[in-house]
């Protein structure tokens, strides 16, 4: 006579949900991290010391970098407008990662210009400016 066993899965996931709300967290962050490290790497090679680019350039030099390489849902996180719904976004596929580059103002200084209804902004690395 054999006793009931939950499945292997249901003993596997026995963790909360806050557990893995916190691993997805986590998960993002790491993630975070490697976009901003990548993007620090492409200013530093295309950029001197004090020398801006434009967003729009920086956002074309990395999909063209990384679009094949990063996952899908990075690549729409941050090389998309795809998941923002500010009309501003609807403009601007690199809004994602203007979003991305203004929590991190320790590495990102970003410059806005405006002329009449056209904004541009243009960013530089932190230890290029200083």
């Amino acid at each position: 006579m054999a006793l009931y066993s939950a499945p292997a899965e249901n003993k596997a996931d026995g963790r909360s949900r806050a557990d893995r709300d916190a691993d997805d967290q986590q998960l993002k962050q790491l993630e975070e991290k490697d976009v901003v490290s990548s993007v620090a790497t492409v200013l530093s090679d295309l950029c001197g010391p004090g020398e801006w680019m434009p967003m729009e350039k920086l956002h074309a030099e990395l999909l063209e970098q990384f679009s094949s390489v990063w996952h899908h849902s990075r690549v729409r996180r941050y090389l998309t407008s795809e998941e923002w719904k500010s009309p501003e976004a609807k403009e601007k596929p690199w809004y994602g990662l203007l979003m991305l580059l203004r929590r991190y103002p320790e590495h990102f200084v970003i410059n806005t210009r405006s002329k009449g209804r056209v904004t541009l902004e243009f960013v530089s690395l932190v230890s290029l400016l200083s």
